[in-house]
């Protein structure tokens, strides 16, 4: 037939052939009109009887929510919490209350009212439960839930509940009503049949259920092919149309088979050339110019497509192999997936990650990379991000190489083209492992942190040197009873008239030295209790590298505080034993020394007697100068001692204190030698209190030197301070005493006849007389039997001093 057509161009010859096949199409059209009326009619008998299934499944939601609110409502009942603490009247009210519950909504249930351990306490009447029921009921009394369950019967499958009875009173249940229905009475129409999980057509998830029976996952399931077509089948009457159409095919397809293969051989020619280029991919070869003037134009058309998508082939070769660098360059996973969710490519990181080659890792098995606790997670959001078609974010561990679970990082976005379709997946996955474990630690620190401030009765705090709010705070209740934001509301904690010179004073210190320090006295805020911090404070740099801040901390020194006043308490007191006991001491000695004279005039021609008088006059002579020992350090402690203030030279006061020391001194046959400044060193002081202090360093040295020792006095001007220093070889002090040998009744250890003994009273009377004169005194000593060495430093007094400044300076 398509040799007989006639010549011209290929748009008149094709003309032709379109109406043949138009009335081809009009028969076809109407086989698919009658095949689409009978799929209508088919699809909407499937949805009437699947609205029949959701009407059944409605029916049976709403008889479980009766039964959940009339349980629920008998459950809150006063007469259940009456009748757990009164048995007696079981039989009055209780059992007659249970017994109108047999039936809700014309279906038979079993009710048991139990106490806390789950024994029964009463019933409906109906009540058949078994050991099993029981102990399932114990098991939901002892985790606290109301949760329903499916279990099955002696009758088929029976639906549990469990309403928990609470009280005010209590956290724990103190009794239960449970209830049993079975599911066959609850089935609305026969050959449904209620079951956990709606699976395809027939199938209906119950809804509007309280969350105890929701959990379960009830569904009505219901038999399609038993429920009757609501609308009839038009077979006999299609038959004949489709005996039509199926003869009309058929002619039509043979004759567009013989028109097709006349009319279109050079568009064949041109098709065989356009399959080619795929096979071998966008090459320099081009559709040949022959044919009709159509195809010829087409196949200009095809060739300057082809230029175009040459170079644009080209273009993305570069760019792809820019792309597979960089992606195998970054420390990401990347990978990228096609819109359905299946993984097409890897980057390298990938196959060093997981220590798998290229082709190993398929579109599925990358799951069995993750942690399978995890996976169910990572899957439905995935599924969630897919359908939303937006991009997401998630976290999740991934399994090594090495076996080990490292936490990523991972962004999935959606690749889209022109029209909006999304055409692939991006993706990355960030390795966070080391953040996470920073984190970490930085939680675990802090929180050492926490419990160290605690601990220390400790507070820190950050804030702006200007506005006074806080920029970090911790520990601050423990502390002062409250947190506060701002500077100011600690403020308020602080005395009213000692506030503002507090606050001056802590400005004051930042703005000279950039810190303050102090100890202050605040009224906490929880209980109003007096309490004492010890704050200090410092000008930094923020968290942020950038701002100005002032670090600060506060320790509570309220104890301290308290014991150093109990302190001070104990040494007034025994300041002021220490006076009493010398006064009482010193009352008696002069009785005593007078009667020793007598008795040594007495019988001074008794050798014995006037020996023993002169022991006793030696004896009291000891005393009295304990006794004033005591009295002088009893004073000064007290405050009680003014020094005189007076130009003195202190060549002159170690010339006397030499010569008072000089009998213990030539008794313990000690060498004494002397190294004075050649003129004289004159000093602001008092002249009988600094001769004291030179007599008792020599009188310690003499003590505490072996006979035959050897003593230095040396006294010289160095920095405008005038020194003294008194050596011995003696027995030298050991590391243990030194720090305390200027503390009262401090004493090294003697020889066992204690011929120079005391009270441990010198040294200490040393220091409280050279700080009364405004100077200091040092001891020092390499150890035991190595002798020790004595500094007193005085200020030296120039000829503009005046001993009143002095005094003033010494105070």
């Amino acid at each position: 037939m398509a040799s007989h057509l006639p010549s011209g161009s290929l748009s008149r010859r094709f003309a032709r052939a379109a109406a043949i096949l138009a009335a081809a199409a009009v028969l076809l059209g109407s086989l698919a009109s009658f095949w689409l009326i009978d799929r209508q009619r088919e699809e909407a008998n499937a949805l009437l009887q699947q609205r029949e299934v959701l009407f059944h499944a409605t029916t049976v939601s709403n008889n479980l929510q009766a039964l959940a609110s009339r349980m629920a409502d008998v459950a809150a009942s006063p007469i259940l919490a009456t009748a757990l603490v009164d048995s007696a009247g079981k039989e009055t009210y209780l059992t007659p209350f249970l017994r109108g519950l047999r039936q809700i909504n014309g279906i038979p249930v079993q009710v048991l009212f139990t106490d806390f351990e789950g024994k029964p306490i009463a019933g409906n009447g109906n009540g058949d439960f078994s050991q099993d029921d029981r102990d399932w009921l114990r098991q939901r009394i002892d985790s606290d839930s109301e949760l329903a369950a499916i279990r099955p019967g002696a009758g088929g499958g029976e639906l549990l509940g469990v309403y928990l009875l609470r009280y005010s009173r209590t956290h724990t249940p103190e009794g239960a009503l449970m209830y049993k229905v079975r599911l066959a009475d609850l089935q609305p129409v026969p050959g449904s049949a209620l079951a956990i999980g709606a699976a395809g057509p027939g199938s209906a998830q119950l809804k509007g259920l309280p969350p105890s029976l929701a959990a379960i996952g009830l569904a009505l399931r219901e038999d399609m092919r038993k429920l009757p077509a609501p609308l009839p089948s038009p077979a006999p009457q299609y038959a004949l149309i489709v005996g039509i159409a199926v003869a009309l095919a058929a002619a039509v397809f043979l004759l567009g088979a013989r028109l097709a293969l006349g009319l279109t051989e050079d568009l064949r020619r041109l098709q065989a050339f356009a399959a080619s280029i795929g096979d071998e991919g966008i090459s320099t070869q081009r559709a040949p110019l022959a044919g009709s003037s159509e195809v010829v134009g087409l196949a200009n058309s095809i060739n300057r497509m082809l230029d175009r998508l040459y170079h644009q082939h080209s273009h993305l070769e570069a760019e792809r192999g820019r792309f597979l660098q960089l992606s195998n360059t970054i420390r990401q996973l990347v990978f990228i997936a096609e819109p359905d969710g299946r993984i097409s490519w890897f980057n390298d990181r990938w196959y060093e990650f997981t220590g798998k080659g290229p082709g190993e890792l398929d579109p599925t098995n990358w799951q069995e990379l993750h942690d399978p606790q995890v996976l169910p997670e990572v899957l439905r959001r995935w599924h969630e991000t897919r359908a939303l078609g937006q991009m997401a974010q998630m976290t999740f561990p991934m399994r090594g190489a090495d076996g080990r679970f490292r936490s990523f990082f991972t962004s999935v976005a959606p690749l889209r083209d022109a029209s909006g379709r999304i055409v692939q997946w991006f993706g990355t996955c960030t390795d966070i492992t080391e953040l996470e474990e920073a984190r970490q630690a930085a939680r675990y620190s802090e929180e050492r942190l926490r419990q160290g401030l605690v601990a220390a009765h400790m507070a820190v705090w950050e804030r702006d040197p200007v506005s006074g709010q806080l920029t970090f705070a911790a520990n601050l209740k423990s502390v002062f009873g409250r947190s506060w934001h701002n500077i100011d509301q600690f403020w308020e904690l602080l005395d009213a008239q000692e506030r503002p010179a507090i606050m001056a004073e802590v400005e004051r210190g930042l703005a000279e030295r950039g810190e303050f320090n102090g100890v202050h006295r605040i009224r906490r805020a929880d209980d109003g209790s007096t309490a004492w911090v010890e704050m200090r404070g410092k000008l930094g740099v923020g968290a942020d590298g950038r701002h100005q801040v002032v670090h600060s901390i506060a320790i509570d020194v309220t104890e301290r505080k308290r014991a150093e006043e109990a302190l001070r308490l104990a040494d007034r007191r025994k300041d002021e034993f220490l006076a009493m006991l010398a006064h009482e001491l010193r009352n008696p000695l002069a009785p005593i020394s007078s009667a020793a004279d007598m008795l040594r005039l007495a019988y001074a021609s008794e050798p014995r007697v006037r020996q023993i008088s002169e022991i006793i006059a030696r004896q009291v002579g000891h005393m009295r100068h304990l006794v004033d020992d005591l009295l002088d350090v009893s004073r000064v402690t007290r405050g009680l001692v003014a020094v005189a203030r007076e130009r003195l030279d202190l060549v002159r006061v170690v010339g006397e204190a030499v010569e008072q020391s000089r009998p213990l001194v030539d008794a313990r046959s000690h060498r004494l030698t002397l190294d004075l400044a050649p003129a004289p060193v004159t000093v602001i002081g008092d002249h009988t209190r600094l001769v004291q202090v030179v007599t008792n360093l020599l009188n310690n040295a003499a003590k505490y030197t072996p006979d035959g020792g050897a003593i230095g006095v040396t006294l010289a001007c160095a920095g405008g301070m005038a020194q003294l220093e008194v050596r011995d070889n003696g027995v030298g002090i050991g590391p243990d005493l030194l720090p305390a040998v200027f503390e009262l009744f401090t004493q090294a250890t003697r020889t066992l006849d204690r011929t120079q003994g005391g009270l441990g009273l010198g040294l200490a009377l040393v220091k409280k007389l050279v700080e009364l004169h405004g100077g200091s005194v040092e001891a020092r000593s390499d150890g035991l039997g190595y002798g020790s060495v004595f500094v007193v430093r005085l200020p030296l007094a120039t000829p503009a001093t005046r001993p009143q400044d002095e005094a003033a300076r010494a105070a």
